[in-house]
């Protein structure tokens, strides 16, 4: 391991639960504004719902299960 990787693990161990769940929550709201922006700039501007969900599809669309609900709730959402 490097030493930016091994002073990474020793700080994350240091962290206790509550401050690694707020960490994680905090990473998926930076992936999912990421997501949004790159969307936008390739579709154009939507409203906040149908952004919601086109994230949601990128995120989550590989599982078949959840691609076909995700595209029956952007089905409901006015472009």
């Amino acid at each position: 391991m490097s030493l930016v990787e091994t002073d990474y693990q020793r700080l994350v161990a240091a962290m206790t639960p509550a401050e690694r769940i707020e960490r994680s929550v905090n990473l998926l709201a930076w992936a999912r504004e990421v997501t949004g922006r790159r969307i936008i700039e390739e579709l154009g501007e939507m409203s906040d719902e149908r952004l919601k969900w086109e994230v949601a599809l990128r995120h989550y669309g590989h599982e078949p299960v959840m691609r076909k609900l995700i595209e029956r709730e952007l089905a409901r959402v006015p472009h």
